[in-house]
């Protein structure tokens, strides 16, 4: 295949082995960066911390030095604003800074315990490495839950009534027409795929958060082969979820459902409105607002459940009385919910992007001295999905350490408050 289409195609298919090797490279540097976690976490956190604050700092010099060079050596631009916009700037940068150091300054104590908590977690994935694979087996369960929810839809949509329309384009043109009770099974269906998805997505939490409560109370006397103290019952919570939890979880997962339902209605409702006022720039701006209050609706309902199952897990209380309880443990120490979050993003990033780009890496040097006998026409194409691949199993694991952190704190500040 040598033309433009079919030259790439022919490039995946000669790098397959690659792409799939790629899936357990990935893995493999993930567990790399896990114990590289286990061993730096503390410093890395505190290296965050002070690169933000010199990044900040840095940025108002840049803009103070940039505008004094435009001022001393291009005289000529005198009557332009970049110096005044520059001089603006660097005072926000400079602001912002002192800001960030009277916000850390104030919050010692709570950015103390975060960076202790975000070190506890790093442990807690290092020794409970089989949490690996409940997104695993998760991912499979709903792509076979897919699959089978296709079956069915696809069997129920087959009740319609085939119709044709009168006229010459008869033999060439087909109808379908569904009654009452067919459209309405439809829709159930439609709604019920996305509330077993994600009850599904509320599993997988579960029975993380599970796994990372357990270790927190488990006897740190007991000696352990890897010289990390405690260990995780991952297996106790797919009990729990059937034996506890089941209809709190499924309460949980309904109220996302209705979120990504509401949506979904929205983007459609979106797309005709569009189209109805083309370049609108004002329908433009309205839709994107209101595209981002239910994208900030649907991450502080996600971020509320999270919290609330973390709480069932803890107390074995029901759904709305954690929800209610795990609120207001957030609003009590908002701090420190604010910097683990924080901390837990900046170690998601890195953990993606190291991931990803050794994954690719890794997977180019394969491809160079692997594939000699069939050498790709160009690497760009077969890296590209290395890339997808190896960004998505890092999305995979640092979920797990999001989900970690976020329950051993939580389980910190219970425990804090029952030995008072």
């Amino acid at each position: 295949m040598t033309n433009a289409g079919g030259a790439p195609i022919y490039d995946l298919y000669k790098a397959r082995w690659v792409l799939f090797a790629s899936v357990f490279i990935g893995i493999f540097y993930a567990f790399l960066y896990i114990k590289f976690m286990d061993w730096c976490a503390l410093q890395c956190a505190w290296v965050s911390v002070i690169t933000v604050g010199l990044a900040l700092i840095g940025g108002g010099f840049l803009c103070w030095f940039v505008r004094d060079d435009m001022i001393t050596n291009h005289p000529q631009n005198d009557d332009s604003n970049v110096p005044t916009w520059l001089f603006w700037s660097a005072i926000v940068f400079w602001a912002v800074s002192a800001l960030y150091v009277l916000c850390l300054w104030c919050n010692i104590n709570s950015l103390r315990v975060a960076i202790r908590v975000i070190e506890t977690a790093a442990d807690f994935f290092a020794d409970t490495k089989r949490v690996a694979l409940v997104p695993v087996l998760f991912f499979i369960v709903a792509v076979t839950t897919t699959f089978v929810w296709l079956y069915g839809y696809i069997c129920v949509t087959s009740l319609g009534e085939i119709t044709s329309t009168p006229g010459l384009a008869a033999a060439q043109s087909k109808n379908v027409e569904y009654g009452t009770a067919v459209s309405n099974m439809l829709w159930i269906m439609v709604f019920g795929f996305f509330w077993i998805m994600a009850f599904i997505l509320s599993m997988n939490e579960f029975v993380i958060i599970v796994s990372a409560a357990s270790w927190y109370f488990s006897d740190k006397t007991i000696p352990d082969d890897d010289g990390i103290a405690g260990d995780s019952e991952v297996w106790k919570g797919f009990a729990w979820i059937f034996q506890y939890h089941f209809g709190s979880l499924a309460l949980g997962s309904l109220l996302i459902a209705v979120v990504w339902i509401i949506r979904a209605i929205f983007e459609y409702v979106a797309e005709k409105v569009q189209d109805a006022a083309g370049e609108n720039a004002f329908t433009k701006g309205l839709l994107c607002c209101v595209r981002c209050c239910l994208d900030c609706f649907d991450r502080f309902m996600r971020y509320i459940t999270r919290n609330a199952y973390i709480y069932m897990a803890i107390s074995s209380e029901s759904f709305c009385s954690s929800a209610l309880n795990a609120f207001i443990l957030v609003l009590k120490n908002s701090a420190k919910f604010a910097f683990v979050e924080g901390f837990a993003d900046v170690f998601m990033f890195l953990a993606k992007v190291c991931i990803s780009v050794f994954t690719t890496g890794t997977g180019i040097l394969c491809m160079k001295f692997f594939l000699t006998a069939t050498p790709v026409s160009s690497p760009i194409i077969p890296a590209l999905c290395i890339l997808a691949v190896s960004y998505i199993v890092a999305g995979i694991f640092v979920s797990i350490f999001d989900t970690g952190a976020n329950t051993i704190l939580q389980c910190y500040l219970i425990d804090l408050d029952v030995s008072k």
